[in-house]
């Protein structure tokens, strides 16, 4: 070997092992990558086990937070926020199917004694009860406003994995619980929660069908319409301001519109004869309704700022019923062209129809998922009336109720819930909860008569 070959072989050899040490470094200084929680698309995983530990009440001076006195934590109206907060948030948990919630009794940490950071915590005395998540929590009153603080640890890391500081009313005290259980979901799965969302529904409980919404587990109900008339068929705008329906106050169905914060009340649709059905397009610029006048009743888009009017279908069959698919391209709807009804498909700017549906003597309340891939309805035949879904190319066709009579799916904004109106013969009808495969199955706590019609809010813009 030559002496200039030696040398170019050594300097090789230094590049080389110069290359493996500056990968090796890399290697070394990059990130662990972050731990998988909870894993949202494969269901019958194992259930976390979870403490929460009970609210505090708290001075908040600057960024640092510590336990306030024992004579104001006796405050009975720091107290009573207290519960509100903690019986919020215990529900958020534990509806969201991912948690087992360790009993309290087993705890041996007490907040009082300790503190709300990571510095303060034990995280020893948590790991011998088993705890592989932990909540604490803490309040403070300050007038009208009311200041939560809320933490996350990894007891196995001794890490914080979320500490947020959440302002509000204190007439508002669960909103403040569901915001951080939404903050929760999204760390661990990388979805956000629910348990902000809204839902809207029709109870006759004052002797006339009026409009009311409440939160998702059905606490803070407010009423939306009182006009004394029928009212059906509430469904929300986009930005979560708004809600469509259909009344009869006029004499015959039509469509308004109502601003939830001012109250205002717009017509939608009020020709002569029936208008129903109305639903918000994917963006907020279009509204698709049924519409009779004079002829048979046809599916019409509306522009939202124009009120320019587009007919959809022609034809001499009853379609009613339109939803979006979400991202605005195609529009299911129910027609009894070929007899009895059944879904079908159309492009919204028009087209061929094609049929989804071909089971079944009546196939209605379309409802399109969040994800574009499920189509949840309801079907009428000889085993009742049940919450079906099916794919949009007519594939997949899912049984997911099998008792009562079951009506008007509508999706949770994150797609992994349906709710529905459900009625036991001789009861009263009332808005049940499940899963998207039909499990975990609970009624909504709502005592206002009978509740019909939900609708499930879009999460807040």
């Amino acid at each position: 070997m030559t002496l200039q070959a030696t040398m170019t072989s050594h300097r090789g050899v230094r590049i080389l092992s110069a290359l493996l040490v500056m990968l090796m470094a890399l290697a070394l200084a990059a990130p662990a990558r972050a731990k998988v929680y909870i894993d949202i698309d494969s269901p019958g995983g194992k259930l976390l086990p979870i403490a929460i530990q009970k609210i505090a009440g708290l001075e908040i001076p600057g960024s640092g937070v510590k336990p306030i006195s024992s004579a104001a934590r006796a405050d009975a109206a720091t107290y009573k926020l207290k519960r509100s907060i903690m019986d919020a948030l215990m529900g958020d948990i534990k509806f969201s199917g991912f948690f087992e919630i360790l009993d309290k009794n087993a705890y041996i940490e007490d907040i009082s004694d300790s503190g709300l950071t990571r510095d303060e915590t034990d995280f020893s005395l948590w790991r011998i009860i088993d705890a592989e998540l932990l909540i604490k929590g803490g309040i403070r009153l300050d007038g009208e406003k009311l200041t939560a603080e809320f933490r996350l640890f990894d007891t196995g890391r001794g890490t914080t994995l979320l500490a947020k500081r959440y302002v509000g009313s204190k007439n508002s005290p669960r909103l403040l619980a569901h915001r951080f259980a939404d903050d929760l979901i999204k760390k661990l799965t990388g979805k956000k929660g629910i348990y902000s969302t809204k839902i809207a529904f029709i109870s006759n409980v004052g002797g006339s069908k009026e409009v009311y919404m409440a939160d998702y587990d059905g606490k803070n109900i407010k009423q939306v319409t009182s006009n004394g008339s029928i009212n059906i068929s509430p469904r929300w705008s986009p930005d979560r301001r708004k809600l469509l329906y259909t009344s009869y106050m006029t004499g015959y169905p039509c469509i308004f519109e109502q601003e939830l914060i001012t109250g205002r009340v717009s017509v939608i649709s009020d020709k002569e004869g029936s208008n129903i059905g109305g639903r918000w397009s994917p963006d907020g610029t279009r509204i698709a309704y049924t519409a009779t006048g004079r002829k048979s009743p046809e599916i019409y888009i509306r522009n939202s700022s124009s009120g320019k009017l587009t007919q959809l279908t022609n034809n001499y069959s009853i379609d009613v019923s339109p939803v979006w698919s979400p991202d605005g391209k195609r529009i299911a709807f129910v027609s009894d062209r070929a007899g009895n009804p059944h879904i079908y498909m159309i492009k919204s700017t028009g087209g061929k129809v094609r049929r989804i549906t071909y089971k079944g003597k009546y196939n209605t309340d379309p409802d399109w998922s969040p994800d574009g891939k499920t189509i949840a309805f309801t079907r009428f035949d000889k085993t009742g009336t049940n919450v079906w879904t099916i794919r949009p190319d007519g594939t997949g066709l899912k049984q997911l109720t099998f008792e009562g009579n079951n009506q008007s799916p509508s999706w949770s904004p994150d797609g992994r819930y349906l709710v529905f109106s459900r009625q036991w013969t001789g009861r009263v009808k009332r808005l049940y909860i499940m899963r998207k495969d039909g499990s975990g199955m609970e009624r909504i706590k709502i005592k206002i008569g009978k509740t019909s019609a939900p609708s499930w809010s879009p999460y807040r813009r």
